[in-house]
């Protein structure tokens, strides 16, 4: 969402009650996220300690200078002495060209690569940390691999993976992982990702499974609903997205009741690994590893 579809939305959102704000870079809407942040803490219905905003820096500036401005970036668009999180986007590099571009192609058409040295990367956001800019730092995207590179380097440790999780792709062994390292999993694409252009057609429609239907019919909540708590009861972050009054209000409630642990067991079985973010330019990428979970 961008523009005065995201401020109208957005200032409802805190209207209602949501505190957290995930944005990123590559977005293009943290200019509108600080405007209606601004504005509610100058007005005095929210203040910046209550709220938890998070960023991510782009697969262009991963280098460690690049790590660096692109953060001080954001914090210029979104009005902010600091962010709440600061992620790594995606591990797997693209050059930056110094041109803004954050998504720059090669001769053929194709997403051009580079890579980065990680450690470096992280030593960046550590550093970012030790300068107040934000108070923790994390991963998104990536695979056990890369988490675990990290994981034994780094001074500070990563303290949240962003990531695709669905009842279709439960993520379970990146969840094992970061239980065991204390890292909170936060789940995006929780209704299937419909409104991905990159969904091909041969991918089941997650919000029409029968199984979800019958429970929500059963329920009387609708098909998101279930999947949002489901994703909840796996003691997973959850990132709903909505523009409008009445979903909005129906995803801040989803906490407020649960699904019965026969229904859970229901939706646990409907796993198949389905990806509807491919990220299909980050296969070609040496840094890529064929086979593992991301």
């Amino acid at each position: 969402m961008k523009n005065d579809v995201l401020r109208e939305a957005l200032d409802y959102a805190l209207y209602i009650g949501y505190r957290h704000i995930d944005t990123a870079l590559s977005y293009g809407n943290e200019v509108e996220i600080g405007d209606v942040v601004e504005s509610r803490i100058k007005h005095g219905t929210v203040k910046r300690k209550d709220l938890f905003i998070t960023t991510k820096i782009p697969p262009v500036y991963l280098g460690y200078k690049d790590c660096l401005e692109s953060a001080e970036k954001s914090l210029d668009n979104l009005k902010l002495n600091y962010v709440d999180m600061l992620l790594i986007h995606h591990p797997c590099g693209n050059p930056n060209r110094g041109d803004g571009n954050l998504k720059p192609l090669d001769k053929n058409g194709g997403r051009e690569l580079a890579s980065y040295d990680i450690l470096r990367t992280w030593n960046a956001m550590e550093k970012l940390v030790g300068e107040n800019r934000t108070v923790h730092i994390g991963l998104s995207n990536c695979q056990p691999t890369v988490i675990n590179k990290i994981w034994k380097a780094a001074k500070i440790k990563p303290s949240n993976l962003q990531l695709e999780c669905h009842a279709y792709l439960q993520q379970n062994e990146l969840g094992k992982l970061c239980a065991d390292k204390g890292i909170i999993m936060t789940s995006y694409g929780v209704l299937g990702a419909m409104a991905r252009p990159d969904q091909s057609g041969n991918k089941p429609v997650l919000l029409d499974d029968p199984v979800i239907k019958e429970i929500s019919s059963r329920m009387n909540r609708t098909p998101g609903e279930v999947l949002l708590n489901f994703v909840a009861q796996l003691n997973r972050g959850i990132l709903p997205k909505s523009q409008t009054k009445v979903r909005l209000k129906q995803n801040i409630d989803v906490l407020g009741w649960s699904l019965s642990q026969e229904d859970v067991k229901l939706i646990k079985n409907l796993g198949r690994n389905v990806k509807y973010f491919d990220f299909p330019w980050a296969k070609n990428h040496p840094d890529y590893v064929p086979n593992e979970p991301f």
